[in-house]
């Protein structure tokens, strides 16, 4: 879709009954995505001490940012699984768009972002302990 491929937007958009649409896929992607960078852009790391741990957890919790982090994926989640393929990507713009207004990503990391993330899934549905 990022690279405005008919015939790769046309074979992402389709999916057979019984088979989760993209349009849920892409919100999951996305909430997936900004549970991992929000906490990061907060300071917050493994190791923290506690009480740097709970004032940086307060600060991110009041967050502008973070708040309207919460509710756009929480928003494109209840209109996905009903969406059109014009609607889909629609989200699928939103949610990379947002992704990169919130980061220090630029439009040329996008697809190598994507890439990862596919491989990522791809060891993750193959690994036998998940």
């Amino acid at each position: 879709m990022w690279r405005d491929d008919e015939a790769d937007t046309a074979a992402l958009l389709l999916h057979e009954p019984g088979e989760i649409p993209t349009a849920v896929l892409l919100t999951e992607l996305g909430e997936s995505i900004m549970q991992q960078l929000l906490p990061a852009q907060a300071g917050i790391h493994d190791g923290m001490p506690d009480h740097e741990l709970a004032a940086a957890a307060e600060k991110m919790r009041t967050d502008p940012t973070v708040q309207v982090s919460r509710v756009l994926p929480e928003t494109l989640k209840a209109l996905a699984p009903t969406t059109t393929p014009n609607q889909t990507e629609i989200i699928a713009r939103a949610l990379i768009s947002y992704l990169l207004s919130i980061s220090e990503a630029t439009e040329d990391d996008v697809l190598p972002l994507l890439n990862t993330l596919r491989q990522a899934a791809l060891q993750r549905s193959s690994d036998p302990s998940n």
